[in-house]
């Protein structure tokens, strides 16, 4: 494994490459400022939602219509079917927003690379360790953006940021590698092709599963790392973080040197405000990992102290009935003062200036996608690799 670094943003704005900007568009009438929309509805952004087969539900169209629902997140069950399906499917879900008056959805997927794309026939075909320059990762980057753009994907739920240290690490070939610059290279150059198709992205898992010995999908996970060892793995957020198509995926583990305590870092304020706001510098939108994960099967409530903490967007990946039942659950606990006003208008606000970049465009034309056209004709076809299977 590679040593371990001190990150400093002296350092890294040294390498730091241009993340493109989202090219520009008219944001909708509907991404109106907080003080203008009722807070139930504020909330109702806040949700992101799966749901099954290949035709969004009835009942999901009549929630996105009535501003319960934020975002939606595909998965391979919603994509087989195809491009012209899954475009059609987008376009459904983002025709009931527009009906209801609502802003337009973030829809977002798993499109990492390898063995993770919910996209099968989409880039990027290389895994995140197989990236092995900055070009290929961005040239990767780029094709990713424009197949996701052409179906109105908008948020992209990648680069795995993670920098590993431990062997067999459940991560596999997700991550770019273990030394935190060459990481913080690939990545951001990644998130850099993507936001020059227009396409957000999403940094994770932070504070870093890297020296995870489980996979927090299934159950509770502690990293005893130091504050000094954590922090030196935060390059790629430093670097490409505060990109106004940059959003950043809190992790469901424990970080007991950095928040104090057995809280995982999703429902610690001690992420969001010190090691997020304070050491990173990042202000912008964070988004949960699945919020139903076995990390946090035996924790209280933890959509609604997850976002006291600070967190923005509250991801549901397992059931379409779960995101239903956390809006009741979280519209409650909003009626009693158990989540403030404020920590909800200013989550609203965040995921507004989001929208305005990435959201809102229509989905495009069919395109073809091969492994080799993903790649600029003076870097030459990727190597050809075998995937592992499964995380």
């Amino acid at each position: 494994m590679g040593h371990t670094i001190t990150v400093t943003k002296t350092v890294i704005r040294h390498t730091k490459p241009t993340i493109a900007k989202a090219p520009k568009t008219r944001p909708s009438p509907s991404l109106a400022h907080a003080g203008s929309v009722p807070v139930n509805q504020m909330l109702g952004q806040m949700i992101v939602s799966p749901y099954a087969g290949d035709t969004p539900p009835p009942a999901l169209l009549n929630r996105v219509r009535a501003g319960e629902v934020g975002g939606v997140i595909l998965f391979s069950e919603n994509t087989a079917a195809g491009e012209a399906s899954t475009r059609a499917q987008i376009t459904e879900l983002q025709a009931a927003a527009s009906a209801g008056g609502k802003p337009p959805l973030l829809i977002m997927t798993d499109q990492e690379g390898g063995e993770v794309r919910r996209l099968t026939w989409a880039p990027p075909f290389l895994a995140a360790a197989d990236m092995r320059s900055v070009e290929v990762a961005q040239a990767e980057g780029a094709a990713t953006g424009r197949a996701l753009r052409e179906v109105g994907v908008n948020l992209d739920l990648a680069p795995v940021s993670d920098v590993v240290h431990v062997a067999n690490s459940f991560l596999g070939t997700r991550s770019f590698g273990d030394e935190p610059l060459p990481v913080s290279e690939r990545a951001c150059a990644f998130a850099s092709g993507l936001a020059s198709a227009g396409v957000g992205y999403t940094l994770k898992h932070f504070p870093g599963l890297g020296r995870a010995l489980g996979d927090t999908d299934n159950e509770p996970v502690t990293i005893n790392a130091s504050a000094q060892e954590l922090r030196a793995d935060y390059a790629t957020y430093v670097l490409c973080a505060s990109n106004p198509s940059g959003v950043v995926m809190v992790s469901n583990a424990t970080y007991p040197a950095l928040t104090g305590n057995s809280t995982p870092a999703v429902m610690s304020p001690e992420i969001y405000k010190t090691e997020l706001g304070q050491i990173v510098g990042y202000h912008g939108v964070t988004i949960s990992d699945a919020l139903g994960a076995g990390a946090l099967a035996h924790d209280t409530d933890p959509a609604e102290r997850a976002i006291d903490a600070g967190l923005d967007l509250a991801l549901y990946a397992g059931t379409e009935g779960e995101s239903v039942d956390a809006y009741a659950t979280l519209r409650e606990d909003l009626r009693t003062g158990g989540i403030p006003h404020s920590r909800v208008e200013d989550a609203y606000n965040a995921i507004m200036a989001l929208k305005a970049k990435i959201a809102g465009a229509a989905p495009q034309t069919t395109a073809n996608y091969s492994q080799a056209s993903s790649y600029p004709e003076d870097i030459g076809p990727p190597e050809t690799i075998s995937p592992e299977k499964g995380k």
